[in-house]
């Protein structure tokens, strides 16, 4: 009998990461819904394995010794439907089409978004945001998996208790399947403008030609990231292959032959250095899996 799942050993993770770096899956399989969902954490469960839920791995770093487990991808074209204001997006659709096909509408909301390289799912899972705008602002509902009882959960906005880069779905470990948003009407061509302003703003001071993963660490309660790691001389500052974007400090970039361990031990030094230096603790944006 065919595997229905297509699952797949040994799969190196480097091409499903913006950073290019890690090691392999012992299984990887792409999934598009609820049903084939349910079918990879069963075939996980089933042998004892933990399972990984990746979009387009722009948020996360897998180990150099990969992952010794099943990497489920959510996969989908971008996938969705709109009606008047409102919109449902699949979650491994990609934001920055969503955020264009809005503009394209006449939609405001989340038009400052469609430079972040992920899916709309990642997105929810961590409140996305970005020049005064997060997903989060909205979301209607979202639509979940629980692995535990293998039901799919609709949450209001209220109920997905979003923060900055917080969602409940964080602690719960439900696996968004799509979500349901609201826009207010604008001028497409002053959207368009904006949206422009912006990705022009993240070419000039954004290190784009690098492989990284955005903001590497979170805005902590004082101050921002990129300005407390350059007040602290780490600016350039390089560990293997692993640098300090010399154009934003809170970039940590692949130069060309960094390892995982590399960027995992350079945003390391990054948070004692800062902390020596500011007393502030900062806490990682990127996503470190495996062994470290």
């Amino acid at each position: 009998m065919q595997d229905p799942l297509n699952i797949q050993e040994n799969v190196s993770l480097k091409q499903y990461t913006t950073f290019r770096v890690g090691g392999a899956a012992r299984f990887f399989t792409d999934i598009s819904g609820a049903d084939s969902l349910k079918l990879a954490i069963r075939f996980a469960q089933e042998r004892q394995l933990p399972y990984f839920i990746l979009g387009r791995g722009s948020n996360v770093v897998f180990s150099d010794a990969g992952f010794d487990g099943l990497v489920i991808r959510i996969v989908s074209k971008s996938s969705f439907h709109f009606s008047e204001n409102s919109c449902e997006v699949f979650a491994g659709s990609s934001l920055s089409a969503l955020a264009r096909e809005s503009i394209h509408r006449g939609l405001s909301g989340i038009h400052l978004l469609s430079g972040i390289p992920g899916t709309t799912g990642g997105a929810v899972y961590m409140n996305a945001g970005a020049y005064g705008q997060e997903i989060a602002d909205c979301i209607r509902e979202v639509r979940s998996f629980d692995p535990e009882t293998e039901t799919t959960v609709s949450r209001s906005r209220e109920e997905c208790e979003f923060g900055y880069r917080r969602s409940v779905f964080q602690k719960n470990k439900e696996i968004i399947l799509s979500a349901i948003l609201e826009f207010q009407n604008g001028d497409p061509e002053v959207l368009k403008e904006e949206a422009a302003k912006v990705m022009k703003e993240r070419k000039e001071k954004q290190p784009l030609e690098f492989p990284n993963a955005g903001s590497a660490f979170k805005r902590p309660a004082a101050g921002f990231p990129g300005a407390l790691i350059e007040a602290a001389g780490l600016k350039g500052f390089t560990v293997g292959g692993a640098q300090v974007s010399e154009k934003h400090a809170n970039f940590i970039i692949n130069t060309g032959n960094a390892s995982a361990q590399d960027i995992y031990d350079l945003s390391e030094q990054i948070i004692q250095k800062v902390r020596a230096h500011s007393g502030i603790t900062l806490e990682r944006e990127i996503i470190f899996t495996g062994k470290f």
